[in-house]
């Protein structure tokens, strides 16, 4: 197996989980724990956020089949069903019935970037040239990392088993995350403590 998350919601996570902890402390140290509802609640709601928004989102490829773990959803593709995969909006798996899902671990890049790198490009005379498709397929980019990475795995399995039969039914199997689920819930509970406990 082998998991994908973008760089940046490591950071994100981790800078919502410090920013939770050092608000709870300091309300806390400042107003004495039996008053300090409104820290302790926001700052667990900020924590259990980033926790839940940006550090369990990942893509996952294992021998046959391709996860896609979104915060409060798993989505299942077996490569045989596996059809392209774009990169326009996030990394999106597209199986051979038209199905699609996106991953929420593997965004694609924003505006700003991709502005940037055109006039970069432009600059050094690759534009209509040798940057084939859009920002978002680039190595580098959270949405062509974790693209590429399906796409070897992928690769590897159609290799292994060039005349595998489609399996039968949709595509996609999706199911709950009940761990994001409950997570995300706590993170609202908390978050209405803090502001009206």
């Amino acid at each position: 197996m082998q998991t994908y998350r973008a760089r940046s919601s490591v950071v994100w996570g981790w800078v919502a989980i410090g920013l939770g902890v050092v608000v709870a402390v300091i309300h806390v140290s400042t107003v004495g724990f039996e008053y300090a509802t409104g820290g302790l609640g926001l700052g667990a709601a900020a924590a259990l956020f980033g926790y839940g928004a940006f550090l369990r989102p990942h893509v996952a490829t294992y021998e046959d089949r391709v996860e896609l773990h979104n915060v409060t959803q798993t989505a299942t593709m077996p490569f045989s069903r596996l059809a392209d995969l774009d990169t326009r909006w996030s990394l999106e798996v597209i199986g051979d019935d038209g199905l699609k899902v996106g991953a929420f671990a593997a965004p694609a890049p924003g505006g700003v970037s991709a502005r940037r790198q055109h006039v970069e490009d432009k600059r050094n005379d690759v534009v209509d040239g040798g940057v084939p498709g859009r920002m978002g397929d680039k190595l580098g980019t959270p949405s062509g990392d974790a693209a590429a990475l399906v796409h070897r795995a992928s690769s590897a399995w159609h290799e292994a088993h060039p005349t595998a039969p489609a399996s039968e039914g949709p595509s996609v199997t999706r199911s709950p995350d009940w761990l994001g689920i409950v997570v995300m819930a706590a993170a609202l509970a908390a978050t209405l403590w803090g502001l009206f406990g």
